[in-house]
């Protein structure tokens, strides 16, 4: 088996393993934001918890990619998906505003139904005998 000059065996003699973990944390950065867009454009997500851990995680692998020094010299061969993932990126905060507002609409509606039920009486603990 050939010994690389990263000093990892079996993965050649020019691709250090961070070239490997950037290209790894792209991908994946890439297809959890398109899933969770196609989500969120789809209104078919009940909790936005695995998409927040799945981007949380893959955006700690970029970064420790980018800091091995060998993603410096290669992002420039990623530009493309750089681009779409700024795009990506741009889409899902978007989407994630449109939803937090859909939120703040629903709970304004239920706050707004609990002041008019408590004020006329309907669910009042007042009058009742104890």
């Amino acid at each position: 088996m050939h010994s690389g000059e990263n000093g990892q065996r079996g993965r050649g003699p020019d691709i250090p393993s961070s070239g490997f973990a950037l290209t790894s944390a792209i991908r994946k950065l890439t297809k959890v934001l398109a899933e969770e867009n196609e989500c969120l454009a789809n209104n078919r997500v009940g909790s936005h918890g695995n998409f927040t851990l799945l981007k949380n995680e893959a955006l700690r692998e970029l970064l420790a990619a980018q800091r091995s020094g060998y993603a410096e010299q290669t992002l420039g061969a990623f530009r493309e998906e750089l681009l779409i993932i700024k795009q990506l990126l741009a889409t899902n905060a978007r989407l994630l505003k449109i939803h937090i507002r859909a939120l703040g609409d629903v709970t304004d509606i239920i706050i707004g139904g609990l002041r008019a039920a408590e004020s006329d009486g309907t669910y009042s603990r007042r009058g009742v005998a104890g």
